[in-house]
């Protein structure tokens, strides 16, 4: 039986990619490999969202030179985001590499290194106009919680963001096949889905202008109905088809995240009380100059619409700090937002020159020292924020889902909030993949330490 490694760098969509892989390679007769060294087929899953990942590809390449220097039948493939974007560098700097497998591509795996195999000619499949359509099987890595992909792509034009280029732009996945996927989910015993999408809330908007009338008629049929059909619709029949089943999403745009959606958050019991919304920058003109499409007003009546209609609900985002242009002034509004919002937690990154992005020419570039020290500011407020927040709830009981044995302590179990926040707790290892309500003991910066309710199995 032939062996394949895979790694993966960046966000859930390259983990849920991963998964996809594995599922496919397995179902060709691959079984999986604990180390290049034992491979016939390596696979490095990369992010181009920022540089650390890119040094990292490079120097995981450089190791793999070595390996196939040992094994030269060896078959080395770069995936995930890099790969259309940067596939000129990746030739120039690694020739060694047989295989460029885009996101939207990567179905094709299995059959592409079976080409090689044959030929022994480098490939490339990085179409961004692919169908990124998900097929089965999927190696799930877990059974208590499950990625649920529902949208590919962006087709909003963010100045520094590298994902249109190495995704392509907005495809929505067929709202059959999603339930399908679900329900099958829940029949298996999973307790929770999170959506995926680049613009999840953009779900379903890009059949207005890609699919003619006939075709749009065909998938109201397929659901039963001719109501409007978007991610606010799609929220509503995953609760009614999969009741008792926890539901979470990721990433929406502010843009389009109408009162239609939020009152559908509310009023649905599957749906957690938590979003995470980017909010990158709270000055306008440093979101103009990232065409982000809202102003701060805008977003923070979101998130006022948000808790008034959800009380308790957790907010989190993402922040990028030291982008061109950014003065002192502008960098503290931001600061200051983080006070005003009251986040419960925030992905937190500096800056970084992208290829093939808009920012890259943009005039005023933030020094790298200011830029840290900013990062670091805003990271210590942030930071002592959270603990505030989850300190102020010490005592409150929250529903958990318990995932697994925590990392830190094997003695100790690991779960999530509706609210996402972490809980961790002593209790019987029987416990995982239930819900059970916890009391929280202890506030930290990451969350909770708790300790479960004798009646609260649920």
């Amino acid at each position: 039986m032939k062996r394949l490694f895979l790694k993966t760098y960046g966000c859930q969509m390259n983990v849920h990619d991963a998964e996809r892989m594995i599922g496919l390679m397995e179902s060709d007769g691959y079984a999986v490999a604990p180390s290049p060294d034992e491979a016939d087929v390596v696979v490095i899953n990369t992010c181009a969202v920022r540089e650390k990942p890119e040094r990292k590809l490079m120097a995981e390449l450089g190791h793999l030179k070595r390996v196939k220097t040992r094994n030269p039948g060896l078959i080395i493939g770069v995936a995930g985001c890099m790969a259309p974007r940067d596939g000129d560098l990746i030739r120039a700097k690694a020739p060694h590499v047989d295989l460029l497998l885009g996101p939207r591509s990567v179905a094709r795996l299995p059959s592409l290194v079976r080409q090689i195999e044959l030929n022994r000619q480098p490939l490339d499949a990085v179409d961004l106009f692919d169908d990124p359509t998900p097929l089965t099987p999927v190696r799930r890595s877990g059974t208590v919680s499950a990625w649920v992909d529902v949208q590919f792509g962006c087709s909003f034009a963010c100045t520094f963001c590298a994902v249109p280029s190495a995704r392509g732009s907005e495809r929505s996945r067929p709202p059959g096949d999603i339930l399908s996927e679900i329900v099958e989910l829940a029949t298996l015993g999973y307790r929770e889905v999170t959506l995926l999408g680049q613009t999840v809330n953009a779900w379903g908007r890009d059949w207005h202008y890609r699919m003619p009338n006939a075709e749009c008629g065909m998938i109201n049929e397929e659901v039963g109905g001719r109501e409007r059909i978007d991610f606010a619709w799609l929220l509503r029949q995953i609760d009614a088809r999969a009741p008792g089943l926890r539901v979470r999403f990721t990433s929406p745009h502010p843009q389009l995240f109408s009162d239609r959606l939020i009152e559908t958050i509310a009023s649905l019991p599957a749906l957690c009380e938590h979003v995470h919304l980017p909010l990158q920058s709270a000055n306008d003109g440093i979101l103009r100059a990232m065409k982000r499409a809202y102003s701060f007003d805008q977003y923070r009546r979101i998130v006022a619409k948000l808790r008034s209609a959800v009380p308790g609900i957790g907010i989190t985002t993402d922040i990028i700090v030291g982008f061109p242009g950014e003065s002192d002034a502008a960098f503290h509004e931001t600061l200051d937002a983080f006070e005003e919002l009251q986040f419960d937690q925030a992905f937190m990154f500096i800056y970084s020159l992208r290829r093939k992005t808009a920012a890259i020419d943009l005039p005023d570039p933030v020094p790298a020292e200011v830029a840290r020290e900013r990062m670091q500011q805003l990271v210590e407020t942030a930071n002592a924020l959270f603990r505030r927040k989850n300190e102020a709830e010490v005592g409150r009981t929250f529903e958990v889902l318990v995932e697994g044995v925590s990392e830190r302590n094997p003695d100790r179990l690991t779960g999530r909030t509706r609210q996402n926040k972490t809980v961790v707790f002593a209790g019987r290892k029987d416990l995982i993949g239930k819900l059970v309500k916890v009391t929280a003991t202890a506030g930290f910066m990451w969350g909770f330490e708790g300790m479960q309710k004798s009646e609260g199995r649920m």
